[in-house]
């Protein structure tokens, strides 16, 4: 029955999540490589499509295929109707391997001149994606476009790299909870630690009352810099970050997986988000054996790990998506792109992975 509540919970919150997405741009539909992206304008071809074949979707952007550009100043256009009346939010993940200037306008034609509004202005420079959004509160026309604008911040060859673009109409009342850390393993009757942010998306402010839910766990405490609460406020496009304790029952069978359900819920009975913790249960004896055949270095790291162990070794992200499987003799190393990963060597306890 968890299971199934879960599944109908994620569908209902995909559901109403995409219902005010105006643009959803991962560039996976008729896309050919070195060609400008279907959909947008783009005259002098500076931007163009490009395709990376992977054995596993990124984390946290999905697909293959990307937009680039290379050309020291270029811009290409999405046409796009956006009225004063409403709100928006743009998001989009960027990487460059030198340093790029990235700006997005709002305007009436697919040409610079037309570009009238600055919805975000941000300088790309990291080698890994990173995630820009800009929350536009007031739109001074209505616009019939929006254009990306790029122009190389230092002399030589780089690339700016762009995927997974949304621009979401931002609605009165709308709460999200994005997990740092959701899965761990625990003796019966310990104590559990968990980090979790929340995120304030609509455009009113929002008093807000957390509710644990659970069989599994108690003596819940929930801390925003030190100090506890159980209700907070937040206003418009305001993050909270959280740090929870909870007990693991001392009942609790060895290898039970565990959750303990936190509701965000707005006082006004209007938006609800929803953190779950998962946590094996298992003795520090049993978890050190498997650790004892296991070996993780660095953790967190910087994408390249060393493995050292005898047997299946089973990575999986946080989706529960397989990303690698093989055997390991001895000493293996391996490249990991950035995010949270288990590993688990046989039969063993998964170990948590951190790729920054």
């Amino acid at each position: 029955m968890k299971k199934l509540f879960i599944i109908l919970l994620i569908l209902f919150a995909a559901r109403m999540a995409f219902a005010d997405s105006m643009l959803i741009e991962g560039f996976e539909y008729g896309n050919h490589d070195e060609e400008v992206p279907v959909g947008w304008v783009c005259d002098d071809n500076s931007w163009l499509a490009g395709y990376l074949d992977k054995d596993h979707n990124r984390t946290p952007h999905t697909g293959n295929w990307y937009a680039y550009t290379n050309s020291a100043e270029s811009w290409m256009f999405m046409p796009m109707f956006m009225s004063q009346e409403l709100k928006y939010r743009f998001t989009l993940w960027a990487i460059s391997d030198g340093g790029y200037h990235m700006e997005i306008w709002a305007g009436n034609e697919a040409n610079p001149s037309a570009m009238t509004q600055l919805l975000l202005d941000e300088t790309v420079s990291g080698d890994t994606y990173e995630k820009f959004s800009a929350y536009i509160e007031e739109m001074s026309s209505d616009y019939e476009y929006f254009g990306i604008h790029a122009v190389q911040s230092y002399c030589g060859d780089c690339i700016l790299t762009l995927d997974d673009i949304r621009v979401d109409m931002v609605g009165k009342y709308e709460v999200a909870v994005e997990p740092f850390s959701f899965y761990t393993t625990a003796e019966p009757g310990s104590q559990v630690e968990f980090n979790c942010t929340f995120l304030n998306l609509g455009y009113e402010p929002a008093n807000v009352i957390i509710t644990p839910h659970t069989i599994y766990f108690s003596d819940l405490h929930m801390y925003i810099d030190g100090t506890e609460h159980t209700q907070f406020h937040a206003e418009p496009n305001e993050t909270v970050d959280f740090t929870g304790i909870a007990t693991l029952s001392p009942d609790i069978e060895t290898g039970t997986m565990a959750y303990l359900d936190i509701f965000f819920a707005l006082d006004c009975d209007c938006a609800t988000a929803m953190f779950t913790l998962w946590a094996t249960a298992g003795y520090e004896s049993v978890d050190e054996h498997n650790i004892s055949t296991m070996s993780i270095y660095p953790n967190p790291s910087n994408g390249d790990i060393t493995i050292e162990g005898t047997g299946t070794l089973t990575i999986t992200n946080t989706l529960g998506q397989i990303v690698l499987e093989k055997k390991i003799i001895e000493k293996e190393t391996i490249t990991l792109e950035k995010g949270i990963y288990f590993v688990k060597i046989g039969d063993g306890l998964s170990k948590k992975l951190i790729v920054k």
